[in-house]
């Protein structure tokens, strides 16, 4: 078996493991696809500047995010219906978290429910929220998040309307759609999988619930059409007032909404075009960064997720202004392999990577990672370039 050394390796991998229709799901983006590619494109297209003889031997990876210090500056994206990919990777994932010393995302669509993966990982579990048109049901995962000693909350921001996945609808893939007559032939020639889907956990929405039990995924394709998304800044402002932890709002993809976050009382501005998985027609999270960074400046804590490959990508957000960036599908791809010890190994891949792309730069730890780390090409907006608050140099 070939050795695996990087998240292509890993992903190829997955590709063979996972049935065709549940890795077009892992993989697809929406309509053409065009901001699923850029996310990528834009940040391979994006060369770092190289600098020599400087002493980078000994090289600090560390950095403070929303009261939490991490030992590297790659968190673990929300991610719904992980357990498509391996049973309780929710809870892998975040042990995995745990031993790199940062941080898991839980999903509001998680098959796991919060307390348990939380258990799994206590301190590094944050939670994400969705705003049900029911404030109770928002009331009642803001409680389950306290009672569970969370202490950041993740506001999914990015999800007011349903997305047209077409590689999903060709494959009958979907909530509330039958999957394919070739997509089930497919499925069971791939054996680890099908035992996996027949004698694992049920797969359902772990903290959602109906009837007393938690809703199958039918179940919440039939509410989340029926639930009308009415959400705005008014229930941003409101959780701020009864939610005592950190507040984050995730989805953020322009200057004047990144304002609107700061003025309703966030500490932390989520970069985010979910993977491009939502809304095809809008541009690269990467090419996103550096306006949102010159709004924000040092008022509230950025990251960024969406189209991070290799170390070097986060070299490249953190210059543009991002305090820490996270990672969804590469996440994935290790946990398909082997769980907790597959994503750990992304985790270690991405983290080697990324303190040997600082060395390259002459840079000692984050805090050296500015605007002139890229060799500028166009990327850096002119505001970056003449150096806002917020890209002269890292507080962190």
């Amino acid at each position: 078996m070939p050795k695996r050394i990087n998240v292509s390796d890993y992903r190829k991998a997955a590709r063979k493991r996972l049935p065709h229709i549940v890795y077009d799901f892992l993989e697809g983006g929406a309509l053409d696809e065009q901001t699923l590619a850029s996310n990528t494109a834009d940040l391979a297209g994006s060369p770092l500047q190289q600098r020599i003889m400087r002493d980078v031997s000994g090289i600090d990876l560390s950095t403070s995010v929303l009261g939490h210090r991490l030992r590297t500056p790659v968190l673990i994206a929300p991610m719904g219906l992980l357990s498509l990919f391996h049973p309780q990777a929710d809870v892998h994932l975040a042990r995995a978290a745990q031993a790199a010393g940062t941080v898991f995302v839980h999903s509001a669509w998680s098959g796991t429910p919060l307390k348990d993966v939380v258990a799994a990982a206590p301190g590094s579990v944050w939670c994400q929220a969705a705003l049900w048109a029911d404030p109770r049901l928002v009331d009642q995962h803001l409680e389950r998040a306290a009672d569970a000693g969370v202490d950041v909350l993740v506001i999914a921001g990015d999800v007011s309307v349903s997305s047209k996945r077409e590689r999903d609808l060709h494959n009958g893939f979907t909530m509330r759609a039958r999957p394919s007559v070739r997509g089930v032939f497919n499925a069971v020639r791939k054996p680890r999988w099908v035992s996996n889907f027949l004698f694992g956990p049920k797969i359902t929405f772990g903290d959602q619930s109906t009837e007393g039990r938690p809703m199958t995924i039918q179940e919440m394709g039939e509410f989340m059409e029926a639930d009308n998304d009415r959400v705005t800044w008014d229930d941003v402002r409101s959780i701020r007032e009864r939610w005592p932890g950190k507040l984050v709002v995730k989805g953020i993809m322009s200057p004047a909404d990144a304002q609107l976050a700061i003025d309703a009382g966030v500490d932390g501005i989520y970069i985010s075009n979910h993977g491009g998985r939502q809304f095809d027609a809008q541009p690269s999270t990467f090419s996103a960064l550096p306006a949102i960074a010159e709004t924000v400046g040092d008022q509230a804590d950025i990251l960024v997720d969406s189209g991070i490959r290799r170390g070097s990508d986060i070299v490249k957000m953190r210059a543009l202004g991002a305090t820490a960036c996270l990672i969804g599908r590469p996440a994935v791809y290790g946990a398909v392999q082997s769980g907790q010890r597959g994503a750990a190994a992304i985790l270690d891949i991405l983290t080697e990577e990324l303190a040997t792309a600082l060395a390259f730069t002459g840079a000692t730890s984050l805090a050296d990672v500015g605007p002139g780390t890229l060799a500028l090409n166009g990327t850096l907006t002119t505001a970056a370039r003449a150096g806002s608050p917020r890209l002269m140099g890292s507080r962190r």
